[in-house]
């Protein structure tokens, strides 16, 4: 059971449409807004929008959920009034074997607007994780809707710890996950990162959306905290353990063994293993 309170909890800023987007430098994302006080999961409300016709940029927010989801099939802990919890409809015009590397685009956006409303040093687990620290901040979950062969929409979510304290985590957590105030010391304002955050996620998206492909790449490989690590790949195939080399061009991770067999994975839990003996940044 989460708490529902902390000792150290100050009160709760409020989030409304019209602080959002005042100020907000977007043009589609975050223009048509569905903020709800607690819902069940921001993604399933945007998968239901986005079957009913809705325009592309559309932005589910919530302040908490009771069965937010991430990965996997896992929960995304989602306390009230100290996160955001967020989806958007996309409908854009690629081949489906390629919106993976939407995902890498996203998670490039997540981190620079973090490090801009922040400034601390966001890096990126593949396939959807931001970290700080190593430790977990954000996580993304894309949900997609295929027709004919075709991208029929696509459901962006974006679990973000913001002003979340690590009590409210479950024990089995505090040692992987963080938060911008636990690792800044202070409260932000979640508007302004949101703000920030649908600015950054815009400008990804139209790069996605027009320029070659292999630019992704070259935005996410400077951010990667997977590449050259030793990592553990947990896959419906099995588990492969070795060396995160590179990303094939359609955004999927190379890993290779110590015997120079390589396996190259589309989706999976990875693990990074790091000496037991190394220091946290």
């Amino acid at each position: 059971m989460i708490p529902s309170t902390s000792s150290r909890a100050s009160r709760p800023q409020p989030l409304t449409p019209d602080a959002i987007r005042s100020g907000l430098k977007t043009e589609r994302f975050g223009r048509t807004l569905h903020l709800y006080d607690r819902i069940e999961s921001t993604n399933a409300v945007a998968l239901a929008l986005a079957e009913q016709g809705a325009a592309e940029g559309t932005v589910i927010l919530a302040d908490s959920q009771t069965q937010g989801r991430g990965r996997m099939g896992r929960r995304w802990i989602s306390p009230p009034n100290v996160n955001l919890y967020v989806s958007i409809i996309l409908r854009p015009d690629r081949d489906p074997d390629r919106i993976g590397l939407w995902t890498l685009s996203a998670a490039v956006g997540a981190a620079r607007a973090i490090e801009q409303a922040a400034a601390l040093p966001a890096r990126l687990k593949w396939p959807n994780d931001v970290l700080i620290h190593h430790k977990k901040i954000s996580g993304l979950l894309l949900e997609s809707a295929i027709q004919g062969g075709e991208i029929k929409h696509l459901v962006l979510g974006i679990g973000l710890n913001v002003n979340l304290f690590r009590e409210l985590l479950p024990e089995s957590l505090r040692d992987s996950v963080t938060s911008l105030r636990e690792e800044l010391g202070h409260e932000l304002d979640r508007i302004e990162l949101l703000q920030r955050l649908l600015e950054q996620l815009e400008l990804q998206y139209q790069s996605f959306r027009t320029e070659p492909l292999h630019k992704i790449l070259e935005a996410y490989v400077p951010l990667s905290d997977t590449l050259g690590q030793t990592v553990r790949v947990r896959s419906p195939g099995g588990e492969w353990t070795g060396k995160a080399t590179g990303l094939t061009a359609d955004g999927d991770l190379i890993v290779q063994r110590t015997d120079g067999r390589e396996k190259v994975f589309r989706s999976g839990d990875v693990i990074h293993v790091r000496p037991s003996h190394a220091a946290r940044d």
